[in-house]
Order: C-alpha cells, then sequence, then structure tokens
C-alpha cells in the first residue's frame, strides 16, 4: 500500500510533474502547445457538454442521488473497476447509478439492469451537471461534476467520503487536469512504487477497499447455456492474450506468446493429458492455433465467456481482459507477463509467470508500446523467456 502522504510519494510526484514540464521550461513553442490543450480540451469538452445539455438532458429521479459513473476502457478494465464500484454502492445502497462505459457488452456482465442500475447507450457523453455525482474511472478517478446540496440532503453519510476524495484529487491535479494524457504516467509512478493499479483509484476515490478482492459473478452470468459449443465434460482454455480490442494492423502485440511457441506447448500438452479437451476462445483479431481440439475464436457471445470460463478446469493466455475477468469466476489462470507488470495486474489467485530479461516498458511510449520495442527488437524478451517446457510444468502442477 502507498503512503500518498510520506515526503517520499510527494516529492516522486512532483519529480513526473517536473519532467513533463521540464522542456517546456526553455521553448515558447511547448508551452504554447501545452496551453494549446488544455484550451482546446476546455473548449471541445465545455461545447460537448453544452450540447448535450439542450439536446440528451435526461429525466432523472428527484427523490434519490443519481450517480454517473463512466468506466473508461474494456473488458478488463471493467473486471477491475467493478471493485470500486462495489465499494461506491455499500456507501450509496438507494443511489440510482448510470453506467457509461467504452464496453456496455463487458460491462452487461457484471451490471445487473433494475432501478437502481442502468446502462446507457453507448456513443456521446451524457449531460453530466444533470447528475448528482459524475466520476470518470480508468487508471485514476476523477469526480466531474458534484451536487453537493444534493448529496448533503440525500446522502450526509457520505460526505466525508466525498469531500476527502475531492481533496485529494485536488492535491493530484496535475495528472486529473487532463486524465486522457496523464493516466499513463500516473500508471507509471504505480509501477515504479511496486503497487496494484487500484491503488490510485483507491486513494482519489476516498473510498476503503481491497485492491486484490476478488469474488463471483451473479449465479444468472455464471450459468448460461453452453451446450451449443460442443465442451467436454473436460476441458482448458487458451487465449492468444490478443484483446478484441486491439486495433493493430498485421502487428502482433509484445504482449502476445510467439504462436510457434503455443503449438509446441499444446503439442507437449495433449501427449501429457490426451484426455482433457483443448479449446481456444478470444475475438476474431485473435490467431488461429492448428493444436486445438475446439476453436471457438470469433465464435462465442461476450455474455457466453464468464460460463465458459468458470466450467474451465483452467485458463491459459498473456495478461488480457480475460485474466481480469477470473478475478471474478472460481476459476485459476496460468498468464504469462511479457511487458506488462506481474506488480500491477497479476492475481494472487492465479499462477504468474514472469521473466526478468528486460523491464516492464507499458505507457512509456502512447499506444505504440503494444507492438514496438523501445529497444528496437521484434519482440519482448520477457515473453521470449517462457519456454513451452516451463508453462507444461507450470499447468501440469494443477492436474496433480
Amino acid at each position: 500500500m502507498i503512503d500518498w502522504d510520506s515526503n517520499q510519494t510527494r516529492l516522486a510526484l512532483k519529480e513526473i510533474e517536473s519532467y513533463t514540464q521540464m522542456y517546456g521550461r526553455g521553448s515558447r513553442v511547448v508551452r504554447l502547445a501545452y496551453a494549446y490543450r488544455r484550451l482546446r480540451n476546455y473548449i471541445y469538452y465545455g461545447l460537448q457538454q453544452r450540447w448535450a445539455g439542450v439536446l440528451r438532458r435526461p429525466n432523472l429521479s428527484q427523490n434519490q442521488l443519481n450517480v454517473l459513473l463512466h468506466l473508461r476502457g474494456g473488458l478488463g478494465d471493467c473486471a477491475s473497476h467493478w471493485v470500486a464500484v462495489r465499494a461506491l454502492r455499500k456507501q450509496l445502497p438507494q443511489a440510482i447509478f448510470y453506467y457509461f462505459t467504452d464496453s456496455p457488452d463487458a460491462a452487461k456482465l457484471f451490471v445487473q439492469e433494475d432501478a437502481q442500475n442502468k446502462i446507457l447507450p453507448p456513443g456521446k457523453i451524457p449531460y453530466r451537471a444533470a447528475y448528482d455525482v459524475a466520476c470518470e474511472l480508468c487508471i485514476s478517478w476523477k469526480t466531474v461534476h458534484v451536487n453537493p446540496s444534493r448529496v448533503e440532503k440525500l446522502a450526509p453519510q457520505f460526505m466525508p467520503v466525498l469531500q476527502t476524495s475531492l481533496e485529494r484529487q485536488k492535491s493530484l491535479n496535475f495528472f486529473l487536469q487532463d486524465n486522457y494524457l496523464l493516466d499513463d504516467a500516473l500508471g507509471r509512478f504505480l509501477y515504479h512504487k511496486k503497487a496494484k493499479w487500484l491503488e490510485a483509484q483507491r486513494y482519489l476515490s476516498g473510498l476503503d477497499f481491497d485492491v486484490c478482492e476478488t469474488g463471483l459473478l451473479p449465479d444468472e452470468v455464471l450459468r448460461k447455456d453452453i451446450a451449443k459449443y460442443g465442451l467436454t465434460s473436460s476441458y482448458i482454455t487458451v487465449h492468444s492474450g490478443i484483446n478484441a480490442a486491439f486495433n493493430i494492423g498485421n502487428k502482433t502485440p509484445l504482449k502476445c506468446w510467439p504462436i510457434e511457441k503455443w503449438e509446441e506447448f499444446l503439442t507437449l500438452f495433449k501427449q501429457k493429458f490426451p484426455h482433457v479437451q483443448i479449446v481456444q476462445i478470444g475475438g476474431k483479431n485473435s490467431p488461429h492455433f492448428s493444436k486445438v481440439d475446439l476453436c471457438l475464436v470469433g465464435k462465442t457471445a461476450l455474455e457466453d465467456l464468464p460460463a465458459i470460463l468458470q466450467n474451465s478446469r483452467l485458463h491459459i493466455d498473456g495478461e488480457s481482459g480475460l485474466v481480469q475477468l477470473t478475478r471474478w469466476l472460481d476459476t485459476k489462470a496460468v498468464v504469462l507477463f511479457a511487458n506488462t507488470a506481474p506488480s500491477l495486474f497479476a492475481l494472487s489467485k492465479n499462477i504468474n509467470l514472469s521473466a526478468d530479461q528486460c523491464d516492464h516498458c507499458m505507457w512509456l511510449e502512447g499506444p505504440s508500446w503494444h507492438t514496438d520495442c523501445l529497444l528496437g527488437y521484434s519482440a519482448c524478451a520477457n515473453m521470449q523467456a517462457h519456454t513451452p517446457q516451463q508453462v507444461l510444468e507450470a499447468v501440469s502442477k494443477e492436474f496433480a
């Protein structure tokens, strides 16, 4: 756990802020570029919200608190965000929660829609000022609007948490004033502190929750009828590590195990466990492995994936959204880490395989860190260090 009030932590945050401003001190062009971005964001998002207030003003309850949560990211992000969302829901049991997300189908795995929980349609960001509390969740937690008089009236017990949250956000305003740009810098700070990535959400939200929390999705999600897929009574699932939302062209993400190593591992696994069915899952952009018994790549509805994984004896993957989903399943995963850091993303319930051939370069150079090695290598040295024999040994222990 990070001591956010210690001199060391405060100085480390100031150091990051200093790095991003360093080249602007002697360059009017750089300073103007930063000023332009701030002005552009102010005008763009300001106009967007004004138009939303005219065209998309929602009809909300006057007798209950209305909370808007913008859950950024894909399946893995939703699975992680849900820890903080559950903590907020406990603080505000009578409130109506509205979820706006980049991945509404993923959110439906966690949000059981009813009178108090509603998933908003995708598209334009809703009119935030209509809600009593509106927050963005990514690496950070950012309160973008609050109506303190309504919170005081309808949920007075929440005011101390809210005030703490707003004070903490003010102290880290440098990161939050443009979290689309600076969330990566905050992520690198967490990495160097060897902290879980939910640590920033816990601190900035003022909520008290276990960043390593696990649990189970609702029964109606886990008991979906999956007989149509041809699964046997004993199977494992494998996934290339390529998240469905990746738009990478013909490049292979650095955090994915090479296909030839997958094929060798699958051959060795089948020789040792011939009666266990090997099932490949993943989105349409996943490569197809020739050594699997059943390929479901691009053939499964997202709503069926939790049930498929829940009934799997073991899931084998790179660090991916499906691995984060196992946080809310009984199923254990064997996870091959590469350029993403186990200290940030590893779940203690899983078997986390990590090599130290290189450092973890996630977030160092914008989106290109997914596919382009900063040191010029064609593949991630950490991922290349995982051998099929080592992975088989880790898997075999779970079948002993």
